[in-house]
């Protein structure tokens, strides 16, 4: 079993929750590719334990986003090419949180590494599960403060970075514009604006 899966988790649902967990039996790898490992997991129901079902899931490393501002409440947003969809976006510094990282530490380096920035006021202001049905990780959303380019970027081999300011003002028209549409990016907004209303 992966570090992420159920542990020590009662069956029985808790805190209002009308379905409880399924227990699991045992974990197959089925592939290793690069940041993903594909599992299958046999799990039998907490309300029957007749019903047996293999489900497939995705192990992977948690992940970090950052939004990072200036003094002047200007954004520090990134542009990079993304396989996936075969196009740019416009995203918030982030990336993977390593073994033995903890998510501040991970933000607070990828931050410096993607664009140069750092800051002094940190604060942890969201986790979501970024698709809890096939993923098993979570993604933590930073907030920095007093941001300021302080350092050269070190990007990875194949990474192609272009880092670009917009007023904090102007981001929910760059959401509404479609010109950010990262899910996990918006998430990281929605939890600014929640800090902030």
């Amino acid at each position: 079993m992966s570090e992420h899966e159920q542990k020590d988790r009662d069956p029985v649902p808790t805190g209002g929750a009308l379905v409880g967990d399924w227990s699991p039996h045992e974990a197959e790898l089925l592939i290793e590719a690069g940041v993903f490992t594909l599992r299958k997991i046999r799990a039998t129901s907490p309300s029957d334990s007749g019903k047996v079902g293999e489900f497939v899931y995705i192990d992977a490393p948690d992940w970090v986003n950052v939004i990072a501002l200036t003094d002047e409440d200007q954004v520090v947003l990134i542009e990079q090419y993304r396989h996936g969809i075969g196009a740019v976006t416009l995203e918030i510094p982030g990336g993977t949180v390593d073994a033995g990282e903890d998510g501040v530490n991970a933000g607070l380096r990828e931050l410096a590494e993607e664009t140069g920035y750092t800051g002094d006021d940190v604060e942890v202001i969201g986790t979501v599960t970024p698709n809890p049905a096939i993923l098993n990780n979570i993604c933590t959303t930073l907030l920095v403060r007093n941001a300021k380019c302080t350092r050269a970027t070190e990007l990875d081999a194949m990474e192609e970075i272009a880092v670009r300011l917009e007023p904090l003002e102007r981001i929910p028209a760059l959401i509404r514009e479609g010109k950010i549409n990262h899910s996990l990016v918006l998430a990281a907004f929605h939890f600014f604006d929640l800090l902030e209303g």
